[in-house]
């Protein structure tokens, strides 16, 4: 059965999920909207958001051979709706948790997303979907799909027996499998 990697886009209103095989080059791409106006929202919400992730987990676990997942992280430097984001992220977290061995779950940066594809980590939405096209030959059908697929490569890239072509995208593996210790805090 063929190695397929996962990545993970979720933003406030819907989750982008993209299966890759290596193998066979074939993308995957799963679109869920998790608006309020169709997920309801608080807890109704949440338990609508798990249960249709859990379900999506559920099905790519007992349909391959998942290898690694990678999901986009917070941008901690936003200021819109972060307690939501927060929470669904959580509840993104605990389906994955619930499906997949903890080693296999990387939480990516959103900078670093946008550096694996463009070398850089300023990229906007248009210009990171112009590049995984030009990169990979990948027509994504939102913003959320193409950052998904990004972090569908970078799980790939996680078992890269080899050294990647570019450096810039061997510096993000490197990254997510040596990170660097948290900063401390000095005090006076």
């Amino acid at each position: 059965m063929p190695r397929t990697y996962i990545g993970i886009d979720q933003s406030y209103s819907g989750c982008a999920i993209v299966s890759y095989c290596p193998a066979t080059g074939s993308a995957e791409e799963h679109t869920y909207d998790f608006s309020p106006a169709k997920a309801g929202s608080g807890p109704q919400r949440l338990g609508y958001v798990h249960n249709i992730l859990r379900e999506h987990f559920m099905h790519l676990r007992h349909e391959g051979t998942v290898r690694q997942v990678c999901f986009e992280g917070y941008a901690y430097g936003s200021k819109f709706r972060r307690e939501e984001l927060g929470e669904l992220g959580g509840v993104m977290r605990l389906a994955l948790v619930q499906t997949f061995p903890p080693h296999l779950l990387h939480a990516v940066a959103p900078t670093t997303v946008k550096k694996y594809v463009t070398g850089s980590g300023r990229a906007d939405k248009d210009k990171m979907m112009l590049a995984v096209y030009m990169r990979w030959k990948h027509e994504s059908s939102s913003h959320d799909a193409a950052d998904a697929y990004v972090l569908a490569r970078i799980a790939a890239g996680l078992e890269t027996q080899q050294p990647l072509e570019l450096k810039f995208q061997q510096e993000v593996i490197d990254s997510i499998l040596n990170p660097k210790p948290p900063r401390t805090k000095r005090t006076a």
